[in-house]
């Protein structure tokens, strides 16, 4: 459950679709395979994204960060995948031609993080080499730490701040009401 927004916020649905499967299709869109969708061991998860050629992860424990979330989907992946793109499934207004642009601004050893005007923002690559690292994060404040030493090996893609992530309730509202133009 989102602690924020009160209720389990990704199984909410935008424009008729839940935040979690309009993330997971528009990672696909992209063409991105394979697509881990690691989540709260919910069975409405599971209900929702079928259908969907994804694999479907349960976090046991999604009450201590992200970071745990990160290592399941990271340990799903084949042994050879050269890179992870790490999403998120609150952000409605992210395209699957903008994770295709982000897609194709990789480079191997780097990392890619979007930019929205002066912040980091979400979905960020991660070159395989920075597998370990994230698998040793322990929590939130820990992962932001880290990401905060990024200028490393670091590309930087602008977006704009449509595709910013959606945390609370009212947002969330007002969202479902949006017109193509916003």
């Amino acid at each position: 459950m989102s602690s924020r927004f009160g209720r389990q916020k990704l199984l909410e649905a935008w424009r008729g679709e839940p935040l979690v499967r309009l993330a997971a299709r528009r990672l696909l869109e992209a063409g991105l395979d394979p697509v881990v969708v690691v989540a709260s061991e919910d069975a409405r998860f599971a209900d929702v994204l079928a259908g969907l050629a994804v694999q479907v992860m349960g976090n046991p424990a999604p009450d201590l960060g992200i970071s745990r979330s990160i290592g399941i989907g990271l340990e799903a992946l084949p042994a050879g995948s050269p890179a992870a793109l790490i999403a998120v499934a609150d952000q409605p207004y992210l395209t699957a031609q903008a994770l295709a642009e982000l897609v194709r601004a990789f480079l191997p050893g780097r990392i890619v993080v979007p930019r929205y005007g002066t912040h980091r923002g979400n979905p960020p690559i991660f070159d395989r080499r920075f597998f370990p690292e994230l698998l040793a994060l322990e929590a939130i404040a820990a992962a932001r730490a880290w990401s905060a030493r990024i200028p490393r090996p670091c590309s930087r893609s602008t977006w704009p701040r449509a595709w910013a992530r959606t945390s609370t309730g009212p947002r969330i509202g007002r969202a479902r009401g949006a017109t193509a133009r916003d």
